[in-house]
């Protein structure tokens, strides 16, 4: 008899249907080998595909609620963004967890380890309204050299000059290239103008930035710039992911991975320090599919990034069963 999988699909960092990043999740995935999972994961053809598991017994020790196991079309990855709030998201509505008060604290377990998640709750009955995840400590990976940022301008085909940063607020920083993890190795390349930032051909900036990404041990290079298209009326900054090949994603809608390296970047930049840097970031409106992506890094007296957060808004859109033999 065919095996009928339960899953459902959501659309994050929006508060509409059809536009921010779509996620599928299969709740109960247990009977499923891991090459089930990548397969699935090529037959939604979304950014990411999750798949919910019982945590470890080294999970279940640190507090997780559950294991979420993340793929792409081409490779399964230890941290994601979206995945990770649409996720919890989707358990909580399926009633895993009781919706009381007015906030929800959850935990995920991760093959970067266990990670807080907070939904925040409005009404009653209660309704989900933001989904706040805690990201791994944050880690500077490398620092881009004056060579590497010569290279790095080659392949996309921008002058140097071009990359910094000047925020809405008139501040303006020397912020460098730099891989950033927390919990996903990016490449954060800050842009000082979005025009400029719009013009970098992926296409043809494809093979030599692979090479590049895979010197560094970056995943996907995330371009920032000041400002936004409309799409995000409140957005301080815009967002263009140029991935690695072994993805397999044409283009990610929103990076919730990505956008944590950025606030650590752009705040140190700015010279933070005792505070927490805060920005909006918008992606994907170019594809029709605009994301809001809150940001946040929290910085000691004396400027190390401690603590970094995403939140956004996640809806439903499908309800559906998989058949497999």
């Amino acid at each position: 008899m065919a095996r009928r999988l339960r899953f459902r699909t959501v659309d994050v960092f929006t508060d509409r249907p059809l536009s921010g990043n779509p996620l599928a999740v299969f709740p109960d995935a247990e009977p499923l080998s891991d090459d089930e999972m990548q397969a699935i994961a090529r037959e939604m053809n979304l950014s990411e595909t999750s798949f919910v598991l019982p945590p470890t017994e080294a999970g279940r020790a640190a507090g997780a609620d559950y294991r979420a196991r993340f793929f792409t079309p081409g490779t399964e990855l230890p941290f994601a963004g979206h995945p990770s709030l649409g996720t919890a998201f989707v358990l909580a509505q399926e009633g895993r967890f009781e919706l009381a008060d007015d906030h929800l604290d959850v935990r995920q377990e991760l093959a970067v380890g266990v990670l807080p998640i907070r939904l925040d709750l409005h009404g009653d009955p209660p309704v989900i309204t933001t989904v706040t995840m805690t990201q791994a400590v944050p880690e500077l990976v490398h620092e881009l050299e004056e060579e590497e940022i010569d290279e790095l301008c080659e392949a996309l085909e921008v002058d140097r000059d071009a990359l910094g940063w000047l925020d809405p607020a008139g501040r303006a920083a020397r912020a460098r290239p730099a891989v950033i993890s927390t919990g996903l190795a990016h490449l954060i390349v800050p842009f000082r103008e979005r025009d400029v930032m719009d013009e970098v051909d992926r296409e043809r900036s494809d093979d030599e930035l692979g090479g590049i990404l895979g010197e560094l041990g970056a995943v996907a290079a995330a371009l920032v710039a000041p400002g936004g298209s409309g799409g995000v009326p409140d957005a301080e900054g815009s967002v263009r992911l140029l991935e690695s090949a072994a993805l397999r994603i044409e283009v990610d809608p929103a990076t919730g991975s990505a956008a944590g390296p950025i606030a650590v970047l752009l705040g140190q930049a700015l010279g933070v320090r005792g505070a927490t840097y805060r920005i909006v970031l918008e992606q994907g409106t170019e594809i029709q599919r605009p994301s809001r992506m809150v940001a946040e890094a929290d910085f000691s007296r004396d400027g190390a990034p401690r603590t970094v957060r995403v939140a956004g808004t996640v809806v439903p859109v499908i309800e559906g069963r998989l058949a497999l033999p």
